[in-house]
């Protein structure tokens, strides 16, 4: 009977560890999910920026609104499971700009960004 103490003792540890093991990588997924919210939301807060500023040139805009549209992709990425979590990470440096206080505007600047894009498409 010690023997299938010991057996039932180590398939609970190990289901233990797996238990540990999906915590531990479901925080990571969190952290890496709010980071690129963050950023998401810095780069939207560039962009609304940007748009306020006479003085913004059009490349100045056009950066920035790049910016957002790949911190939005990471973020959709993380968030669906479809991307690693070191993707998340690859904007960083371009949203890092200006933090925003309120990403409430950043999908609308997206969804009127897109008609834009899909226009410029079909005329080519």
């Amino acid at each position: 009977m010690a023997e299938n103490t010991d057996e039932t003792t180590t398939q609970a540890l190990g289901l233990f560890n797996q238990f540990l093991a999906r915590q531990a990588d479901r925080e990571k997924a969190d952290k890496a999910i709010a980071k690129a919210e963050r950023q998401k939301n810095e780069a939207a807060g560039v962009v609304r920026k940007l748009q306020d500023d006479p003085k913004a040139t059009a490349e100045a805009k056009a950066e920035a609104e790049a910016a957002y549209r790949a911190a939005v992709d990471a973020y959709n990425a993380l968030k669906t499971g479809s991307a690693p979590a070191e993707e998340a990470e690859a904007p960083s440096e371009e949203g890092a700009e200006a933090p925003a206080e309120d990403g409430a505007e950043a999908p609308a600047e997206e969804a009127e960004a897109e008609p834009e894009a899909s226009a410029e498409e079909a005329d080519a």
